[in-house]
Protein backbone atom coordinates (compact mmCIF):
# COMPACT_ATOMS: atom_id res chain seq x y z
CA UNK A 1 0.00 0.00 0.00
CA UNK A 2 1.42 3.40 -0.87
CA UNK A 3 0.20 6.78 0.32
CA UNK A 4 1.64 10.29 0.25
CA UNK A 5 3.49 9.81 3.52
CA UNK A 6 4.62 6.17 3.48
CA UNK A 7 5.15 3.10 1.35
CA UNK A 8 4.84 -0.54 2.41
CA UNK A 9 7.61 -2.70 0.98
CA UNK A 10 6.48 -5.55 -1.29
CA UNK A 11 8.14 -8.81 -2.41
CA UNK A 12 10.00 -8.39 -5.69
CA UNK A 13 10.98 -4.81 -4.97
CA UNK A 14 14.40 -3.54 -4.09
CA UNK A 15 15.61 -0.70 -1.90
CA UNK A 16 18.26 1.75 -3.02
CA UNK A 17 20.02 3.64 -0.23
CA UNK A 18 22.16 6.61 -1.28
CA UNK A 19 24.66 7.90 1.25
CA UNK A 20 26.89 10.94 0.60
CA UNK A 21 30.60 10.37 1.28
CA UNK A 22 32.05 13.37 3.08
CA UNK A 23 35.61 14.06 4.23
CA UNK A 24 34.16 15.12 7.59
CA UNK A 25 32.41 11.76 8.02
CA UNK A 26 28.86 13.18 8.15
CA UNK A 27 25.99 12.49 5.77
CA UNK A 28 24.61 15.93 4.93
CA UNK A 29 26.69 17.87 2.40
CA UNK A 30 26.65 21.65 2.55
CA UNK A 31 25.13 23.00 -0.65
CA UNK A 32 25.93 26.27 -2.39
CA UNK A 33 23.48 28.10 -4.64
CA UNK A 34 24.68 29.50 -7.93
CA UNK A 35 22.63 31.30 -10.53
CA UNK A 36 22.10 29.43 -13.77
CA UNK A 37 20.77 30.60 -17.12
CA UNK A 38 17.10 31.53 -17.36
CA UNK A 39 16.79 32.45 -13.69
CA UNK A 40 17.12 28.85 -12.49
CA UNK A 41 19.08 28.08 -9.34
CA UNK A 42 21.81 25.48 -9.42
CA UNK A 43 23.10 23.70 -6.33
CA UNK A 44 26.59 22.33 -5.87
CA UNK A 45 28.27 20.62 -2.93
CA UNK A 46 31.26 22.11 -1.14
CA UNK A 47 34.76 20.53 -0.96
CA UNK A 48 33.70 18.23 1.91
CA UNK A 49 31.73 16.09 -0.58
CA UNK A 50 33.90 13.43 -2.24
CA UNK A 51 31.30 11.04 -3.66
CA UNK A 52 28.41 8.79 -2.75
CA UNK A 53 27.62 5.22 -1.84
CA UNK A 54 24.72 3.27 -3.34
CA UNK A 55 23.57 0.19 -1.42
CA UNK A 56 20.95 -2.22 -2.71
CA UNK A 57 18.67 -4.54 -0.75
CA UNK A 58 16.16 -7.09 -2.04
CA UNK A 59 12.65 -7.39 -0.68
CA UNK A 60 11.48 -11.02 -0.48
CA UNK A 61 8.40 -12.85 0.76
CA UNK A 62 8.80 -14.22 4.29
CA UNK A 63 6.45 -17.25 4.30
CA UNK A 64 3.27 -15.42 5.32
CA UNK A 65 5.02 -13.29 7.95
CA UNK A 66 5.45 -10.16 5.87
CA UNK A 67 8.70 -9.64 4.04
CA UNK A 68 12.42 -10.14 4.53
CA UNK A 69 14.93 -7.46 3.52
CA UNK A 70 18.32 -8.80 2.39
CA UNK A 71 21.53 -6.92 1.58
CA UNK A 72 22.62 -7.34 -2.07
CA UNK A 73 25.57 -5.08 -2.86
CA UNK A 74 27.11 -1.68 -2.27
CA UNK A 75 29.10 0.53 -4.61
CA UNK A 76 31.05 3.72 -3.98
CA UNK A 77 31.38 6.41 -6.62
CA UNK A 78 34.30 8.75 -5.91
CA UNK A 79 35.65 11.18 -8.51
CA UNK A 80 33.68 9.37 -11.20
CA UNK A 81 35.20 5.96 -10.38
CA UNK A 82 33.06 3.13 -9.02
CA UNK A 83 34.19 0.37 -6.69
CA UNK A 84 32.41 -2.34 -4.70
CA UNK A 85 32.48 -2.55 -0.92
CA UNK A 86 31.73 -5.55 1.32
CA UNK A 87 29.08 -3.69 3.37
CA UNK A 88 27.42 -0.30 3.53
CA UNK A 89 28.67 2.56 5.70
CA UNK A 90 25.26 2.76 7.35
CA UNK A 91 23.28 -0.49 7.30
CA UNK A 92 19.76 0.71 8.07
CA UNK A 93 18.22 -2.70 7.46
CA UNK A 94 20.44 -4.96 9.61
CA UNK A 95 18.23 -4.20 12.63
CA UNK A 96 15.31 -5.70 10.74
CA UNK A 97 16.64 -9.25 11.03
CA UNK A 98 13.77 -11.59 10.23
CA UNK A 99 11.82 -8.55 9.05
CA UNK A 100 8.01 -8.64 9.12
CA UNK A 101 5.74 -5.91 7.81
CA UNK A 102 8.03 -3.06 6.71
CA UNK A 103 7.12 0.53 5.92
CA UNK A 104 9.23 3.53 4.91
CA UNK A 105 7.63 6.65 6.41
CA UNK A 106 8.21 10.13 5.00
CA UNK A 107 7.64 12.90 7.54
CA UNK A 108 7.03 16.28 5.92
CA UNK A 109 7.31 19.38 8.08
CA UNK A 110 7.37 22.84 6.54
CA UNK A 111 7.55 21.92 2.87
CA UNK A 112 7.78 18.88 0.60
CA UNK A 113 11.60 19.22 0.61
CA UNK A 114 11.86 19.37 4.43
CA UNK A 115 11.37 15.80 5.62
CA UNK A 116 12.82 12.90 7.55
CA UNK A 117 12.50 9.24 6.81
CA UNK A 118 11.92 6.43 9.26
CA UNK A 119 11.81 2.70 8.71
CA UNK A 120 9.15 0.84 10.68
CA UNK A 121 8.85 -2.93 11.01
CA UNK A 122 6.13 -4.73 12.95
CA UNK A 123 4.87 -8.25 13.58
CA UNK A 124 1.47 -7.46 12.00
CA UNK A 125 -0.05 -4.92 9.65
CA UNK A 126 -2.37 -3.68 12.43
CA UNK A 127 0.58 -2.95 14.71
CA UNK A 128 2.38 -1.28 11.80
CA UNK A 129 -0.62 1.01 11.21
CA UNK A 130 -0.82 1.92 14.91
CA UNK A 131 2.92 2.65 15.12
CA UNK A 132 2.71 4.78 11.97
CA UNK A 133 -0.11 6.90 13.43
CA UNK A 134 1.89 7.41 16.64
CA UNK A 135 5.03 8.33 14.69
CA UNK A 136 3.16 10.84 12.53
CA UNK A 137 1.48 12.40 15.57
CA UNK A 138 4.75 12.99 17.47
CA UNK A 139 7.87 11.95 15.56
CA UNK A 140 10.38 12.98 18.22
CA UNK A 141 8.74 10.80 20.91
CA UNK A 142 7.47 7.83 18.91
CA UNK A 143 10.29 6.30 16.88
CA UNK A 144 10.78 3.52 19.42
CA UNK A 145 11.33 -0.21 19.38
CA UNK A 146 9.65 -2.89 21.48
CA UNK A 147 8.82 -6.61 21.24
CA UNK A 148 6.23 -6.00 18.48
CA UNK A 149 7.92 -3.32 16.39
CA UNK A 150 11.13 -1.53 15.53
CA UNK A 151 11.68 2.03 14.35
CA UNK A 152 14.89 3.34 12.81
CA UNK A 153 15.51 6.96 11.76
CA UNK A 154 17.26 7.43 8.44
CA UNK A 155 20.10 9.89 9.12
CA UNK A 156 19.62 13.30 7.53
CA UNK A 157 21.34 13.39 4.15
CA UNK A 158 20.78 9.69 3.39
CA UNK A 159 17.99 8.76 0.97
CA UNK A 160 16.04 5.49 1.09
CA UNK A 161 14.26 4.79 -2.17
CA UNK A 162 11.96 1.75 -2.55
CA UNK A 163 11.91 0.64 -6.21
CA UNK A 164 9.90 -1.79 -8.32
CA UNK A 165 10.30 -3.15 -11.82
CA UNK A 166 9.08 -0.88 -14.59
CA UNK A 167 6.06 -2.74 -16.06
CA UNK A 168 6.90 -1.51 -19.56
CA UNK A 169 10.66 -2.13 -19.44
CA UNK A 170 11.25 -5.04 -17.03
CA UNK A 171 15.03 -4.47 -16.91
CA UNK A 172 14.52 -1.01 -15.42
CA UNK A 173 13.66 -0.03 -11.85
CA UNK A 174 11.36 2.88 -11.01
CA UNK A 175 10.34 4.60 -7.78
CA UNK A 176 7.71 2.55 -5.95
CA UNK A 177 6.06 5.63 -4.46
Amino acid sequence: MSYDNYVDLRPGWRIRVITPILKSGGYKPQLKETAASGGAVELSADDDFVGYETAYYSVNSNAGRGIAVRFLLVEDTVKGESSRRPRPRVDLFSVLAGSGFVRVVFLTRVSQSDHNQAILVATSSDILDARTRRLEADPSANCQSDAESKCVWVPEGIAVRPEKRDPEHRKNWIAAM
